[in-house]
């Protein structure tokens, strides 16, 4: 039975489609309403500022039976446009027989109840429903307190969780004023802003500027991640406009969240704190961290949640009857990857003492006991769960064998440099991938 897995953030809807790699596009939680149907996912949000009254982004947050401000036959309440998007998304993981859902840790009972409702009224049924980030925090292999964070359109969820032989959430909390939309509208008002001032053109004041800024704010923000300095360019009737944005401008412009979010963190005592691709590559949010003196930080992958549903489909997945009343239980527990290695045929030999336990590429940490292929272009995957296409694509390979870190070079025609002795290799050991470099690092 064809399996999916759908990560059900509203910033970014994650899918694995059975049979295809992990790398998938993202599906952000945005619907417009016309005569026609109900549009969602990026061809909303390519139209949200164009159409601002027939445009939803709180359907997933508020999701409920409540009237919409405006309705037609195709949508009346929040439901109904997540019924649009779970259809678009079943059509887009290529029409599977089941789903599992990842739902973040702030997911009540009630959105528990209609999503399912969803589910039954749609070709496929559900196959799982496990807390995010357990999911996460479960293969990363990191034991004692931990701390995941991760961010909405609408808030940030803090999830703690205790990681023995089980990972569990033991308590959730969201902070609304830290939202991914208001954190974009700051950004997107800074950039207007330096435009008035330099050009006397503020893209806020037409629909279609308004759009073209937003829609070109992720690149900016990706590129800013990293560059201290970018350049930016808008068109408008009088011409293109190009401005200098510094990253320090970029990422004061949204200091009070920043410091909200140390604030937050650092209230909660642990040993690890998680953070999730989508909150740790936000220019700002591991600077303000760092600065605060939090140095447990583990950026995850952003594929995170997806492969730890595939390594524990057994433990998630449950049969549900669709003509049954059964319901099935949100999964707040799971085996951590030590428990799960163990029942493998082939045992994973810990590291030994003071050795590397993961790969940090840029700011996420991917961990070694399973072994990671590493691509031509420096990015790691997880060498268990690599389709035939991934591993025939890898470079080189790198995992612990015998409690050493070891490095094989698959493809010779790729230049790949690390000092000292490939089959020992120790925690702060770099490897030079291309233009890429990586880093060995020891997790306690």
């Amino acid at each position: 039975m064809s399996t999916a897995i759908i990560e059900l953030n509203d910033s970014g809807i994650l899918c694995h489609a059975p049979g295809h790699t992990l790398a998938t596009p993202t599906s952000p939680g945005y619907a417009l309403l016309h005569s026609q149907g109900v549009i969602t996912g990026e061809q909303a949000l390519q139209q949200a500022w164009l159409q601002p009254q027939q445009s939803f982004n709180q359907y997933w947050y508020q999701l409920s039976l409540s009237p919409l401000s405006i309705s037609n036959q195709h949508a009346r309440h929040h439901a109904d446009l997540a019924y649009a998007q779970l259809q678009q998304l079943y059509a887009d993981t290529g029409q599977p027989q089941q789903m599992i859902f990842a739902m973040p840790s702030n997911t009540t009972a009630e959105h528990l109840g209609i999503l399912l409702g969803l589910v039954k009224a749609s070709p496929f049924t559900a196959a799982g429903l496990v807390d995010a980030a357990v999911a996460a925090a479960s293969h990363s292999g990191l034991k004692g307190q931990l701390l995941h964070a991760d961010i909405q359109l609408h808030t940030t969820v803090l999830s703690q969780l205790n990681s023995t032989d089980l990972v569990r959430r033991e308590r959730a909390s969201q902070y609304p004023d830290i939202a991914l939309k208001l954190i974009h509208d700051t950004w997107a008002q800074f950039i207007a802003d330096r435009f008035i001032r330099e050009y006397r053109y503020d893209p806020l004041h037409t629909a279609a500027g308004e759009q073209q800024l937003h829609d070109r704010l992720p690149q900016w923000i990706e590129q800013l991640n990293s560059a201290a300095e970018i350049e930016t360019e808008l068109s408008a009737p009088q011409g293109n406009f190009r401005l200098r944005i510094q990253r320090s401008e970029f990422i004061a412009a949204n200091q009070r969240r920043w410091q909200r979010l140390v604030e937050a963190l650092s209230s909660t005592p642990c040993d690890s704190l998680l953070l999730s691709h989508r909150l740790a590559s936000l220019p700002g949010v591991i600077d303000s961290l760092q600065a605060a003196g939090h140095d447990n930080i583990v950026a995850l992958a952003a594929d995170a949640t997806i492969a730890a549903c595939l390594a524990q489909g057994e433990a998630i997945a449950a049969a549900i009857d669709n003509n049954a009343d059964a319901q099935l239980s949100f999964i707040t527990a799971l085996p951590g990857f030590s428990a799960i290695a163990t029942t493998q045929s082939a045992p994973v030999t810990p590291p030994q003492q003071g050795c590397a336990t993961h790969l940090l590429h840029g700011h996420r940490a991917y961990p070694l006991a399973r072994g990671l292929l590493l691509l031509g272009d420096g990015s790691p995957s997880i060498a268990a769960e690599a389709t035939a296409e991934v591993s025939s694509q890898a470079v080189a390979e790198i995992g612990i064998n015998e409690g050493r870190v070891v490095l094989q070079q698959g493809d010779s025609s790729v230049a790949i440099r690390c000092d000292g002795d490939w089959h020992n290799l120790p925690s702060g050991a770099a490897i030079d991938i291309g233009a890429q470099t990586l880093t060995l690092i020891a997790v306690d």
